[in-house]
């Protein structure tokens, strides 16, 4: 079962505000960019897009949506969302 385009992103949104605000509670950037490297990963293994809106074949669509997110991981990991 694949989680839709808006599921997904609820969750990852979510996602990124708990790390954000324990980045902010616990004074450490590593959680919110472990969040966004998360986020990228997630997109990465189930590249989603909003039916209505992509005209572009489907592989082309999936194949823009995982480099997306490898480079949400590697920015994630390289400390590049740092509060």
């Amino acid at each position: 079962m694949r989680i839709n385009f808006r599921t997904q992103i609820i969750a990852t949104m979510i996602l990124v505000i708990v790390g954000f605000i324990s980045s902010l509670w616990f004074n450490k950037d590593i959680y919110y960019n472990l969040a966004w490297a998360f986020t990228g990963l997630v997109f990465f293994i189930n590249p989603v897009y909003p039916q209505n809106i992509v005209r572009l074949e489907r592989k082309d669509a999936e194949k823009g949506i995982r480099i997306a997110g490898m480079i949400l991981v590697v920015i994630g990991l390289t400390n590049g969302f740092g509060i």
